[in-house]
Parts: C-alpha cells; sequence; structure tokens
C-alpha cells in the first residue's frame, strides 16, 4: 500500500492531473484583464505563479520588445525581486503601512500586495484594466486564505520544494485566475 507520503503524493498527483484537464477545457479570455502573478518570498525569491496560461507573463511582458536580443536577456525572475527590494527600502526610510505598490503603463499594469506577512503577491494586468476596491479585496482574501491552509507547507517551501505541492497550488491558483478574470469580465 505505501507510505501515507507515497499515498498523498498519488493523490495530490491525480488531484493535479483533474485540475490540468479541467483547465484546459476552459477557454482563456482575449480580454482577461489578470494575466496572471508571482508569489515571492520577502527577498523576492518566486515560489510560483498563476498564469492565465502558459508562460503568459513572459509574452505579455517581452511582446513590446523589438530586440529579440533584448527578449532573451530579459530576466523574469527580476520583478518580485525588484518589488522586494522596494518594498525593504520603504520599512528603511520608515514608511509604515505601506499596503502595496502600483505601477501603470501603456501596455502592463503591476500591483503588489505587502499586507502578507512572508510573502508578496504582483500581479500584472492590462494597463486598461482597473482595479477596484471589490477585486482588490477577493486578491487579499484568497491569499490569506492560501497562506492561512498551507501555512506549514509554506514554512518549509525550501525544505520540501515538492513538485507536486508547487503544481498543485499553480493549477489550483490558475483555476481561480480564471474564475477571477471571467467575474470581472461579466462585472463590466
Amino acid at each position: 500500500m505505501g507510505t501515507i507520503t507515497e499515498r498523498n503524493n498519488l493523490i495530490t498527483t491525480e488531484k493535479n492531473r483533474k485540475l490540468e484537464d479541467f483547465i484546459k477545457k476552459s477557454t482563456v479570455s482575449d480580454n482577461s484583464p489578470f494575466l496572471g502573478c508571482f508569489i515571492a518570498d520577502k527577498n523576492g525569491k518566486t515560489l510560483f505563479k498563476y498564469e492565465i496560461y502558459d508562460q503568459a507573463l513572459d509574452y505579455f511582458i517581452k511582446r513590446d520588445y523589438q530586440e529579440e536580443t533584448k527578449k532573451k536577456q530579459f530576466d523574469i525572475e527580476l520583478i518580485p525581486m525588484f518589488i522586494s527590494a522596494l518594498e525593504r527600502f520603504s520599512n528603511e526610510i520608515n514608511l509604515k503601512n505601506v499596503p502595496g505598490f502600483k505601477l501603470n503603463g501603456s501596455n502592463l499594469s503591476l500591483h503588489s500586495f505587502f499586507c502578507f506577512d512572508d510573502y508578496s503577491v504582483i500581479f500584472l494586468l492590462r494597463s486598461d484594466a482597473p482595479v477596484n476596491s471589490f477585486f482588490e479585496s477577493r486578491i487579499k482574501n484568497h491569499f490569506k486564505f492560501l497562506f492561512e491552509v498551507y501555512g506549514k507547507e509554506f514554512s518549509n517551501f525550501r525544505k520540501m520544494s515538492s513538485i507536486n505541492f508547487i503544481k498543485h497550488l499553480q493549477l489550483i491558483g490558475n483555476l481561480w485566475l480564471k474564475n477571477l478574470n471571467d467575474s470581472y469580465n461579466n462585472s463590466s
């Protein structure tokens, strides 16, 4: 029958497969406002990310680059590191209660949430998709719940670094992101 860990891995693998199949059958809207997000530790190390489809964040960040060399050299992992540095800088200069950080460009918008003790959540959105307080609250509640439910796993994240655990979180997140986009599109 195997150990408890082996059985849990089999269950998680089966759940992941079912989630993956469901997500593949779901369609992604061309006007999805929420493109994806990074979930990083306070040092800016990406733990995992949610995306509307595989490699969506890379695509939307790099699509306007004219030079192929620049596309290849861009390191997407610098985004959470940069946001982490900004968060630490705000603490150093004694800015109190910074809820997050927003950057708006003509092609993309970036929203980071600093309201979690040990993690940062950095969202990339279409620039023409304003985020109202309802959706900010929904985002914060999702991650608050996630960090509470999987608190033990997150605290042991580096030790575990289980591919099944990461994949499971990504699949749950991708499905949640699809629902968030659907809800946003239906509200406008």
